[in-house]
């Protein structure tokens, strides 16, 4: 899917925008405070029915206002064919409606309009805990296998019931729930494995194509020791299990861990430009993925590239979302000629509105 327009009403300063973005690289430019991040959470939004932000709606909201509003039009690559989706955030409610129909899921704004969204400091994405890392490989899954949230789903409910189970203190309740955790879980974690294996070989072609100074290799810890089965470890933690009244094993604890050609952590021996290379290459190769396994382009949003990376840094990262083919919508304080390829549109804004 590409956007083909974009209409945002309320949302932070912007009382009213609309624009009509290339299929390409979009570049969104402005002074700070002028709206630029706010037309990129408008994007994300109407993909995720949610902000980047926080987790509460009201500061989105334009001040004095009920609701915020995102509507766009977009057009399948492969078809043509055009539809129609909005969202309206108001405080304590989220109406979604796709073709004039309501949607009940965000799984479905998610699987209309994939959204990839680089922050002015993505580097948070290898500082911050290893939930962070488990959402991005989620997600990713989400959007390169089609029967994976269904899996995701059944992992989740096995745990939810478990840690049920584990605050009754009844050892037998817990163990009726032991073999569907067990089985929901192994299955969980060889796609997780097997995904983050590829991801990672890819984000390697990436950032070597880039020569960026540094090498990286990467590993998946499934959340529980290696070499010994779940159903072993479940019964040797079940005492602390059902002291805490949570399940202290299994991929709701698995980690992706990022190193150096040291064998050190990534966060604590790359440049901070050096990190936002390594995660930009590691959205790069989730976009391949979706575009090799399901024939589906993200739309990529991009805060402030140029933070921390040189001009020559960002040219290698313009070059490669424009040979992937992808819509990208990239903030800019600064004046981005010398990163546009020929015809791709400039939108200056200015107090929220286009100048």
């Amino acid at each position: 899917m590409r956007i083909t327009a974009l209409s945002i009403a309320d949302l932070r300063i912007i009382r009213h925008l609309e624009i009509e973005p290339g299929p390409g690289l979009n570049f969104i430019v402005g002074g700070n405070g002028a709206g630029k991040t706010s037309v990129l959470e408008a994007v994300y939004v109407v993909g995720r029915g949610h902000t980047f932000r926080h987790a509460s709606a009201g500061p989105m909201i334009r001040h004095g206002c009920d609701a915020s509003t995102v509507f766009v039009r977009l057009r399948d690559d492969d078809s043509g064919s055009e539809h129609q989706l909005g969202i309206r955030r108001a405080k304590a409610a989220l109406t979604c409606r796709l073709d004039g129909a309501d949607v009940r899921k965000r799984s479905a704004l998610a699987e209309t309009l994939p959204v990839q969204w680089l922050a002015s400091q993505p580097q948070l994405f290898l500082e911050r805990g290893p939930e962070w890392r488990r959402r991005f490989v989620d997600m990713g899954l989400f959007h390169v296998e089609h029967d994976y949230l269904p899996a995701y789903a059944a992992f989740a409910r096995a745990l939810k019931q478990r840690n049920a189970a584990l605050k009754t203190g009844e050892p037998a309740a817990v163990a009726a729930w032991d073999e569907p955790f067990v089985q929901t879980a192994e299955r969980l974690d060889r796609r997780r494995a097997a995904f983050v294996e590829c991801l990672l070989q890819h984000a390697v072609v990436v950032l070597d194509g880039w020569q960026p100074g540094f090498a990286v290799s990467g590993r998946y810890r499934r959340g529980w020791r290696e070499g010994s089965e779940l159903q072993a470890e479940l019964a040797r933690r079940l005492e602390l299990d059902m002291r805490t009244g949570f399940t202290s094993v299994g991929p709701h604890r698995a980690e992706v861990e990022l190193l150096t050609d040291s064998a050190a952590p990534a966060e604590k021996t790359l440049s901070r430009g050096q990190q936002k290379l390594l995660v930009i290459a590691l959205n790069l190769a989730l976009a391949d993925r979706m575009i090799a396994e399901r024939q589906r382009r993200p739309v990529v949003l991009i805060d402030d590239l140029a933070a921390e990376l040189d001009s020559a840094n960002q040219q290698k990262v313009v070059a490669a979302l424009g040979a992937r083919d992808v819509q990208a919508f990239i903030a800019s304080i600064a004046d981005p000629t010398a990163l546009c390829p020929p015809g791709a549109p400039v939108f200056h804004v200015e107090h929220g509105e286009i100048a």
